[in-house]
């Protein structure tokens, strides 16, 4: 007969119910989720999305307003059910830090959640012209509305507003107005004009981008802390013979310097080709073109609008197949390739500031081909 000590047993016990503090015990030990990273390289605050039903099945009888997200030290972190502008709840994003070709464990407990600070926002701006205006604690960015086309100012091209804070500054600057000058937290001085501005998307039809106008609609489908989400719905224009019609929904996620960008458009009889563009200034820049990996990126000349040296600002876009051709055109870096009709198309477009976490063009190209690893090889979850 083995014989145990007292000591090692009664730390044993003391183990075992600290343990069950920490995780719950019984239904408040909830599901476990193993989040696995097949990369060679960190991903850090990465989202990780779970579907509601699936999520409803292994944890009964939860609802959007009991649904909390624990690490493996049993601390709570931020998450956001997604309702995708729906009335029900369609799924669970948190984010994770998994190390390279490595897992992490996570713990999904039936419980109220904390009031998490916002890491990402926007909303309809109706006082400065309708504005759409979204940020994340790294980037910000806004599209042009029906009351600025009524002005005669047509564009809808993206916007880039550079940022050297983690703070969401969205409704302080519209608040101040001054927002064209860096007062320490960053500015707006990207130029977008009648441009795809940094990374839009076109019908592309005899040699030229077919430009839409301003959007007509707008609608916020989910709001925060973790993730903004948004559709914005463009009249109906002529490209050729057809006249059709664009929707693009968009969406940032805190930590990222990339919007996941779902374009769709209507009216399509045969085929459709379409560009993403990023407007070239006069000045020399860096640009990178990589067509048969879907990637190219552009790190401007110094800007100097409303101030001397405001530093680089760099956009990139990520394509998840192969392109035609990128080429400079029309005053753009255009990336070229067909549109699934019928189908929604996807790409990534992202910026950066040399005054804000981008040092150089090299670290702005490489940030991009890590953005085109992770989305072609996303992180694998199972819960149990």
């Amino acid at each position: 007969m083995k014989y145990v000590n007292s000591w090692d047993m009664n730390q044993c016990i003391v183990g075992t119910l600290l343990f069950c503090l920490a995780i719950g015990c019984s239904q408040e030990s909830g599901v476990r989720v193993t989040v696995r990273n097949p990369l060679s390289l960190d991903r850090q605050k990465e989202a990780v999305e779970i579907g509601w039903t699936e999520l409803q099945r292994k944890l009964e009888g939860v609802t959007d307003s009991t649904l909390v997200v624990w690490d493996a030290a049993g601390k709570e972190i931020p998450s956001q059910v997604l309702f995708k502008g729906e009335k029900q709840p369609q799924s669970l994003v948190f984010q994770a830090d998994v190390a390279a070709g490595s897992e992490a464990v996570y713990r999904l407990v039936k419980r109220h959640p904390q009031v998490y600070e916002p890491q990402v926002y926007g909303r309809f701006v109706p006082e400065r012209m309708d504005d759409y205006a979204w940020e994340n604690n790294l980037v910000g960015h806004r599209m042009y509305g029906p009351a600025l086309e009524a002005t005669g100012e047509i564009s809808n091209g993206i916007d880039v507003w550079v940022k050297k804070t983690g703070e969401l500054l969205i409704d302080e600057w519209y608040r101040t107005g001054d927002y064209h000058k860096d007062q320490g937290k960053g500015m707006d001085c990207y130029k977008v004009g009648r441009t795809l501005g940094a990374g839009a998307l076109a019908p592309y039809r005899d040699g030229k981008i077919v430009l839409g106008n301003n959007y007509i609609r707008q609608q916020t489908l989910d709001k925060g802390p973790v993730r903004i989400s948004f559709r914005l719905d463009y009249a109906p224009f002529q490209v050729g013979k057809e006249e059709i019609t664009e929707t693009r929904v968009i969406t940032l996620d805190a930590n990222s310097r990339f919007n996941r960008i779902e374009e769709r458009f209507a009216g399509i009889k045969d085929s459709l080709e379409v560009a993403a563009g990023i407007v070239l200034r006069s000045e020399p820049g860096q640009m990178w073109k990589e067509a048969e990996r879907g990637l190219m990126g552009y790190w401007e000349p110094q800007n100097n609008d409303n101030g001397e040296n405001n530093g680089h600002l760099a956009v990139g876009v990520v394509f998840l197949q192969p392109l035609k051709e990128i080429a400079e055109k029309e005053g753009h870096l255009l990336g070229r390739t067909d549109y699934p009709v019928g189908e929604s198309f996807v790409y990534y477009m992202g910026s950066g500031w040399s005054k804000g976490g981008v040092e150089s063009p090299e670290s702005w190209f490489e940030m991009l081909e890590q953005e085109r690893e992770k989305r072609l090889h996303p992180l694998q979850v199972d819960m149990e």
